[in-house]
């Protein structure tokens, strides 16, 4: 089990690796990515949105209220239903954010992202879900979404709209 997690984990950050490097290239508000990798009942995802439409602002947390705005997002990612239905399947067994550190290490020009990781173990292989981030981001309009599984690999779009993601083996 403990080359399993390795190997999904390596599949995973090599397909990190690449769409961050096309991601930092392509800002784009109102667009984020999707990143999903699933192998037996190991589900893994990370989500990534440019910070203009998690928090609403890309500037450096400069009082209390944008403080507190970085600190309700990050407890509301905390929670799985915030971001995706998977209607029952899934138990969430980790989750993080790059919000903790939102408070202080921002340059002033430079874009930035936001990114929420959740790592869930799966009754059964799933075959999609529904994106629930939308209604937490009203300013976010749509995901670039790419996922490996033991029946293939794929990528597609989902929007505001159209917010179920699925793939059949």
């Amino acid at each position: 089990m403990k080359t399993f997690k390795n190997g999904l984990s390596v599949a995973l950050l090599l397909g990190l690796g690449f769409s961050a490097h096309a991601h930092a290239q392509k800002h784009v508000h109102g667009e984020g990515e999707l990143l999903i990798a699933q192998e037996g009942n190991v589900l893994q995802m990370q989500f990534i949105i440019p910070a203009a439409d998690a928090l609403g602002f890309e500037h450096q947390a400069a009082n209390p209220s944008d403080k507190n705005i970085i600190d309700v997002l990050a407890q509301q990612l905390k929670n799985s239903s915030h971001v995706i239905d998977i209607k029952g399947q899934c138990i969430l067994k980790s989750t993080k954010n790059s919000l903790a550190h939102s408070h202080s290490e921002h340059d002033e020009h430079d874009h930035h992202n936001v990114e929420a990781t959740y790592n869930f173990n799966c009754k059964t292989p799933v075959l999609g879900f529904s994106v629930t981030l939308f209604n937490l981001m009203p300013s976010l309009n749509a995901l670039n979404v790419q996922w490996i599984s033991n029946t293939g690999q794929g990528s597609t779009e989902v929007t505001r709209n159209n917010p179920v993601i699925s793939w059949q083996s």
